[in-house]
């Protein structure tokens, strides 16, 4: 026994840190389970909301014929069930010029074949130089 205690007093260092990085590790999982349950919660709340602005419709006025569509709302809280006018009259995209892929693409090579640098000294340059020079030169 007087082994065990003679080890401990030689070894208190070592104790004591290893407590603290118990205590460092039960509260970084902590804070941790505390982040991922505030995510989830504004996660749902922004579902629900788009949800809400998408359709229209608050959850109390579901109507009883629309059991079908409440067994895929079950299945994610999130879930957007489609209604019948979304689906009849979508409106067809009109192109009116060139797509957004082919003006990035036309700007990047115009920005890479534009020259790095021009000849002419930049104006700070040219004041740096003007200030180091000699008076009266």
């Amino acid at each position: 026994m007087s082994d065990l205690t003679a080890l401990d007093q030689n070894n208190w260092y070592a104790s004591v840190s290893l407590v603290i990085q118990l205590a460092f590790l039960i509260a970084g999982v902590w804070f941790a389970r505390n982040l991922l349950r505030t995510m989830m919660a504004f996660q749902a709340q922004v579902g629900a909301m788009l949800k809400l602005s998408i359709t229209g419709v608050t959850p109390e006025r579901h109507s009883s014929s629309a059991s079908a569509k409440q067994s895929v709302a079950e299945v994610s809280p999130n879930w957007l069930v489609p209604s019948e006018t979304e689906t009849a009259g979508l409106p067809e995209p009109i192109e009116s010029g060139p797509s957004r892929f082919a003006v990035v693409r036309r700007k990047m090579v115009l920005w890479l074949q534009a020259p790095m640098s021009n000849a002419a000294m930049a104006p700070w340059r040219r004041i740096i130089i003007w200030l180091q020079a000699p008076a009266g030169s």
